[in-house]
């Protein structure tokens, strides 16, 4: 399910939001500091694989989704198949 964008907000905080998690909550699903994903969603920083992974898992969306809300090119990528 493809989320409207907020304006202000990263797709990624929306996400979270969605969902009604807060960022402890978050820490205690997949282990990333709170710190950390306050600098992903501001997009200060870029978060690794195995936290892109993660937040994917726990938020319910496909990689190409995350990669995408990140604002890089999926074009051309399969999807994530089940």
């Amino acid at each position: 399910m493809e989320s409207t964008p907020v304006k202000g907000k990263s797709p990624l905080r929306q996400f979270r939001e969605e969902l009604k998690l807060t960022r402890p909550q978050v820490r205690e699903l997949t282990g990333i500091a709170e710190r950390t994903l306050a600098y992903i969603e501001s997009g200060e920083s870029r978060p690794t694989y195995e936290y892109l992974a993660a937040l994917a898992k726990t938020y319910g969306k496909s990689l190409k989704e995350m990669f995408h809300a990140m604002g890089i090119d999926t074009s051309g990528i399969p999807d994530d198949s089940h």
